[in-house]
């Protein structure tokens, strides 16, 4: 079976003349992005959507409050515009091995929330990154969108292995 690739950035823009690039982390701490060497890029719409190659990083740093990185063959501006908007990718199996009581975020998705009391919120679609906190997004089954923080009060329990999480939450009626 071929190893499943997980985003862990995007190219978010250029910096400077000489080809780096901006890059969003999706990684906690942001820059445990450049621990992993082996990024494969793909973009997701377009001619070239669902196509994967791999780069090799020359250079990374903080730039102020972004990160920046410099690729094996974008030398000028130009060429590092074309790069916008492309994710970056490892092969699953290139994640660290976590404890059992740890998950990523991408695990999440799918899973069946409920409140304390029992009762189906939704399930999670997707999560939201704000700067403050995370925050889940559900669908119930009508249909409905919903928000819930990620936060150690709302959020009570995460339990992989049966597919839901347990939220102090009740949306509002």
């Amino acid at each position: 079976m071929a190893d499943q690739t997980v985003i862990l950035g995007k190219v978010s823009g250029v910096q400077g003349v000489k080809g780096w690039l901006k890059v969003f982390s999706y990684t906690r701490p942001a820059d445990q992005i450049f621990q992993y060497e082996n990024w494969q890029m793909s973009r997701d719409k377009g001619p070239q959507k669902g196509q994967i190659f791999k780069v090799k990083l020359l250079d990374f740093r903080p730039q102020g409050k972004k990160l920046v990185v410099k690729l094996d063959g974008v030398n000028d501006r130009t060429e590092a515009e074309s790069w916008i908007g492309l994710n970056i990718s490892v092969d699953e199996a290139d994640l660290p091995e976590l404890d059992a009581s740890e998950f990523y975020w991408r695990d999440l998705i799918g899973l069946t929330v409920e409140d304390v009391k029992g009762v189906e919120l939704g399930e999670v679609i997707d999560i939201m990154q704000t700067g403050s906190n995370d925050v889940l997004l559900l669908k119930d089954n009508a249909g409905k969108s919903l928000a819930i923080p990620w936060l150690d009060d709302v959020v009570i329990k995460v339990d992989i292995e049966n597919g839901r999480i347990i939220a102090d939450w009740a949306p509002l009626v």
